[in-house]
């Protein structure tokens, strides 16, 4: 008999964490669902955006380039300020380092390989303060890469009378990660690759 106080409280005890369980659960449910809500797309303004890049040559000097046909889209938050979505594509044959022979190399199998992979994509995967993570995709490779990252706005478009926001990432990855250029070597062309996308987007 002395059992059944103890084991009467034991399953009030289980009984309320469960209980606290499903609470916080459905709590962070519906906090989530609200800020989904209270995101709104932004369509990417092509003619002030762009895709940019720059490597060392021959260890000394820098070699800055471009792709210069990209799309993307843009969930923001304007009561937070912040993205609640990104996501990206590059088409690889638009490579422009303002060389054509370089560029035809580029475009080659042993870099970009263009045929094979038109296309090269980044989606946002989480954001922590002023470091947004993205994964990063070229060549069918897909890894995570950390970006500085920067919004301003939102502010209104004084012909479109639309809010517009511009987003600034920077970030690094390493070429070799991708198999672009592998068997390049590495005082001809650097490994670390400075990556650079300035985004200007008005609300839709």
């Amino acid at each position: 008999m002395s059992n059944i106080p103890h084991t009467k409280t034991l399953a009030n005890a289980r009984g309320f964490s469960s209980l606290l369980s499903k609470t916080l659960l459905f709590g962070s449910v519906i906090a989530l669902s609200m800020g989904i809500a209270n995101a709104a797309p932004y369509a990417v303004d092509k003619a002030h955006s762009s895709v940019g890049f720059s490597l060392s040559h021959m260890v000394i000097s820098e070699v800055k380039g471009a792709f210069n046909e990209f799309d993307g889209s843009v969930d923001f938050d304007p009561a937070k300020k912040t993205l609640t979505a990104l996501k990206g594509e590059i088409n690889t044959k638009s490579v422009d380092t303002n060389n054509k022979g370089r560029d035809e190399h580029l475009r080659k199998p042993d870099f970009f390989d263009v045929k094979k992979f038109p296309k090269a994509t980044l989606e946002m995967k989480s954001i922590k303060g002023k470091k947004l993570t993205a994964d990063v995709t070229i060549r069918g490779i897909t890894k995570p890469i950390v970006f500085d990252y920067e919004v301003k706005g939102p502010v209104e478009n004084e012909h479109s009378k639309k809010q517009m926001i511009a987003i600034k990432l920077e970030g690094k990855l390493n070429r070799k990660d991708f198999e672009v250029g592998k068997d390049t070597s590495n005082a001809s062309v650097g490994e670390e690759v400075k990556v650079s996308i300035q985004i200007e987007a008005q609300a839709q």
